[in-house]
């Protein structure tokens, strides 16, 4: 009867013990859920905080971007998706969270970038220039139906800019921009103040993008041509 005893008491012990370890275990995972869930409630603070400021402001200059240069034959999926992200669903969050503050203030700046391959793609640029493309539609509509608003808006679609962004591309795909060299950036800054002054939407800033863009237009299968010249001198 006595051993009994001991023997219940000592696994009345072991469970006690046992329940004493899970509970240990789930007060370490309610504290880290605890911190996580505190992360992310500062991260969105910080945001809010962000985008309320931006939201005051007199002129949105919208200029990140990513280029991921690749044949699209063989580009990672998960690579066009960051590319469309970033590029043209950045560029639509950003531009809604100051809009509202902008149209009811009757005054306000919204300089959004997009890229003259917006208006000429090329090869292993394929989402690179559909995210352009998506940028130059949702501007010149958001333009449109917002005209007489005080707010004016500029899609600024320069030809290559010499940034680290067009190192980058030469260092992963020689093909991608070829030989051609990058305008200055202050010269891209100089042309977004000229066409605001002048009501233009699109600013195509550099010697000849104009002449290329209305090439674009107008003839195509010229424009393919030069091109496949370009981007050969990379090869």
């Amino acid at each position: 009867m006595i051993l009994d005893q001991d023997r219940t008491i000592a696994a009345l012990e072991d469970e006690v013990a046992a329940l004493r370890m899970e509970l240990a275990r789930q007060k370490e995972v309610a504290s880290a859920v605890l911190s996580e869930a505190e992360a992310r409630l500062a991260k969105a603070r910080e945001h809010v905080t962000l985008l309320k400021a931006a939201a005051a402001g007199e002129r949105l200059v919208h200029a990140a971007g990513i280029c991921l240069p690749a044949p699209l034959a063989e580009q990672p999926v998960d690579e066009i998706d960051r590319t469309i992200a970033v590029n043209f669903l950045g560029t639509g969050h950003m531009v809604k969270a100051v809009l509202t503050g902008m149209l009811d203030r009757r005054r306000g700046d919204v300089v959004a970038f997009a890229s003259l391959a917006g208006w000429l793609p090329s090869p292993h640029l394929g989402a690179y220039s559909a995210s352009k493309h998506a940028v130059v539609a949702f501007m010149e509509v958001l333009a449109y139906e917002n005209r007489g608003s005080g707010v004016r808006f500029a899609c600024v679609c320069p030809p290559v800019v010499d940034t680290p962004m067009a190192a980058a591309i030469r260092a992963r795909d020689a093909v991608a921009i070829g030989g051609q060299g990058g305008i200055d950036p202050s010269v891209v800054v100089d042309a977004i103040d000229r066409s605001l002054e002048a009501g233009e939407l699109f600013v195509l800033p550099g010697k000849g993008t104009k002449s290329v863009w209305r090439a674009r237009r107008f003839a195509p299968r010229l424009i393919w041509r030069q091109v496949e010249r370009a981007t050969s001198r990379g090869a």
